[in-house]
């Protein structure tokens, strides 16, 4: 009996799996209050009825959306660090490269435009998300760097988002240039980070 019920399983887990993918790029493209239910259920094609299985609502697909694509930031990083053993400079290029080669997040308008239409328990759902997959293990590399004395004493949440913001504006005034040419800028500005640009 329980070999009737895997292809079920699998097939639901296909589905759910096609609807998340389609929901994210809309989502990415249109942000959350500009796409509807129906949009979503058009572009996947099946009845608007079907995703309401799948998802009891549009803020559910849409937390569903933004917590699978922080956990492959999640794991995608950890794998940066791992490599980078523990040198600060390769740690933040690793982290660098591991953005420049994704999807930009828009943390921006996900901010200002998205998380204010969301109910406070799917805002902190995605809050956790966020701080879990991004900025607690980047934050390590700079909380680590200054137990070491290498950098100064900085808060390295601040960090972590000053270096977000550098990577998010590359990918945008730069999104025509090849990803090569985006890793030289950034990592000309990791190395400002990191030297400063005043003369000692």
């Amino acid at each position: 009996m329980p070999d009737s019920q895997d292809p079920i399983s699998d097939k639901q887990a296909d589905g759910r799996n096609r609807i998340l993918d389609v929901a994210e790029s809309l989502f990415q493209a249109r942000g959350y209050t500009a796409v509807t239910m129906r949009d979503i259920a058009k572009a996947v094609g099946m009845r608007q009825a079907s995703l309401y299985y799948h998802f009891s609502s549009k803020e559910e697909l849409f937390v569903s959306v933004r917590e699978r694509l922080f956990e492959r930031h999640r794991v995608g990083l950890q794998n940066v660090l791992n490599r980078a053993e523990g040198e600060l400079r390769s740690q933040l290029e690793g982290v660098a490269d591991w953005f420049l080669s994704q999807q930009p997040i828009n943390f921006h308008s996900m901010m200002q435009a998205d998380m204010p239409s969301l109910s406070q328990e799917a805002r902190v759902r995605l809050s956790n998300a966020i701080n879990q997959a991004i900025f607690e293990p980047v934050g390590q590399v700079f909380t680590t760097a200054q137990a070491n004395h290498r950098i100064s004493a900085v808060r390295p949440k601040l960090l972590v988002g000053f270096l977000l913001s550098l990577l998010e504006s590359v990918s945008v005034v730069y999104s025509s240039e090849p990803v090569s040419h985006k890793r030289e800028i950034v990592n000309e500005m990791i190395l400002i980070l990191l030297e400063g640009i005043q003369r000692r």
